[in-house]
């Protein structure tokens, strides 16, 4: 099938290409899709409003708190807190519910602007998307949050006492939820990234000791309650995400990463080449001039593997 064919037969539902639609077309898209999901989290967070529903998030959320506290209730200040702390409660459950929803929306917004070969990846892509985020909740919640919380209760003294406040306790869990939620989606970042050329393979692993210690700074600022706990724990798997993320890339997509050894050292003839006696630029360019050699020997194998297969396939049509 020829790649126009393949486009119109792809076409339709959120595979749609609006190419000559004008700007407030595609804007009006965005809208839609938008209001798709709030009318989706608004409904939820109401019916996370109901009490059976409401008491069983509360057991979810602080299934590790409830034990520690004075007769396991959270203190309200004003006469309007507990209506708006369970619709809170309501909010942050549906947050976390409709999160997948979120990223197909997400997703479908940009896939007609995607090529036919891209356009495959969409849906692998919301799935995984999805599965990382549920995958980062489930992790904070079943080890992250233990720590935590026993962590900050033990900050107390002989002279302190803590009063649990229902709305920090809330925002505190949740957030963390969240964030490692959000964090875990760090392979697909780079993934995506790597596969639409905005940031090379090449430069993305050379660069892994700036990128390891950037992550463990935003390890330190993203968790909420900044202790060495939550970061460390945070950094530290951020750091196999990190390297999840390469790996995925570099047998995904192996013909574009080679390709893009080869770009990086054309870039490096075509800019650097002048004459030097640095010894780091000299075993730099070397080491790229290897690499890109490498990268053409796998490209060239790869080609002849597929003509054999196709000439294989071919013959045996032809048996037939």
């Amino acid at each position: 099938m020829a790649e126009g064919q393949e486009d119109k037969a792809q076409s339709g539902g959120i595979l749609n290409n609006p190419k000559s639609l004008p700007f407030f077309a595609h804007f009006n898209e965005l809208r839609k899709r938008l209001t798709s999901y709030i009318i989706v989290l608004v409904a939820l967070s109401f019916l996370f409003y109901w009490e059976p529903i409401h008491l069983a998030i509360m057991n979810i959320f602080f299934r590790d708190v409830i034990p520690r506290i004075p007769d396991g209730q959270f203190a309200l200040m004003g006469m309007f807190d507990a209506m708006t702390f369970r619709f809170t409660v309501g909010v942050y459950g549906a947050l976390i519910v409709t999160s997948p929803f979120l990223l197909y929306q997400i997703f479908a917004f940009f896939a007609p602007a995607m090529k036919g070969k891209e356009r495959k990846w969409v849906f692998p892509t919301v799935l995984a998307a999805g599965g990382l985020f549920v995958t980062g909740v489930l992790f904070a919640y079943f080890l992250i949050m233990p720590m935590t919380i026993e962590f900050l209760l033990g900050q107390h003294t002989a002279y302190t006492f803590e009063v649990p406040r229902a709305q920090d306790w809330l925002s505190g869990v949740a957030l963390v939820l969240i964030a490692f939620g959000i964090s875990f989606e760090l392979p697909l970042v780079i993934f995506a990234l790597i596969g639409l050329g905005i940031v090379g393979y090449p430069t993305i692993r050379e660069s892994w000791r700036v990128a390891y210690v950037s992550l463990f700074i935003f390890a330190a600022i993203i968790t909420p309650d900044r202790g060495p706990v939550t970061t460390l724990a945070l950094g530290l798997s951020l750091l196999i995400l990190y390297e999840s993320g390469l790996i995925a890339s570099r047998f995904l997509l192996a013909n574009r990463v080679d390709q893009q050894y080869i770009e990086a050292y054309e870039q490096m003839l075509l800019y650097d080449n002048a004459p030097t006696n640095d010894k780091d630029k000299l075993a730099k360019r070397a080491k790229l001039k290897k690499q890109a050699e490498a990268a053409t020997a796998r490209i060239k194998a790869r080609e002849a593997r597929k003509a054999t297969e196709d000439s294989t396939e071919q013959e045996s049509s032809e048996g037939e």
